[in-house]
Formats: C-alpha cells, structure tokens, sequence
C-alpha cells in the first residue's frame, strides 16, 4: 500500500508540475550539433580500439597458453 501511495504522490508532483511551469523556448545552438556529432565519433572509434585491443590481450593469452603447454607436454 505504500508504494501505491508514492506512485500516487509521484503522479500527482509531476501533473502539478506540467501544469504549473511555463513553456520554455529554448534552442539549440549551431555548435552543439558538431559537439555531439564528435562525441559520437569519439565513442564509436574509442569502443573500437577498446575491442580491438581487448581481442589482441586474448589472442595473445590463449597464445601463450598453447605454447607453454606445447613445452610441458615435449619434454
């Protein structure tokens, strides 16, 4: 029942703010798409080179792997 009042207190909170506060005319500045444009680029080729330099740690820990056990079992 207590969670059934606060979805109801929070229901209320937010109506009463949709209806109280005033539009704002905002914009977006010519800049900012560029801006977010570069992050994006950024996260993309960043995830990337952080696949890709985790797919190289793993190939080159299986190789390892295989090679001193190739040693062990030689001997």
């Amino acid at each position: 029942m207590k969670q059934m009042n606060r979805v109801l207190n929070l229901v209320a909170a937010t109506a009463c703010i949709f209806t109280i506060c005033q539009p704002a005319h905002g914009y977006i500045d010519a800049g900012s798409g560029s801006y977010l444009l570069q992050i994006l680029f950024a996260g993309i080729l960043g995830g990337a080179f952080a696949a890709k330099s985790a797919f190289g740690n793993l190939k080159l820990m299986v190789a390892r792997k295989l090679h001193s056990g190739k040693g062990k079992d030689s001997a």
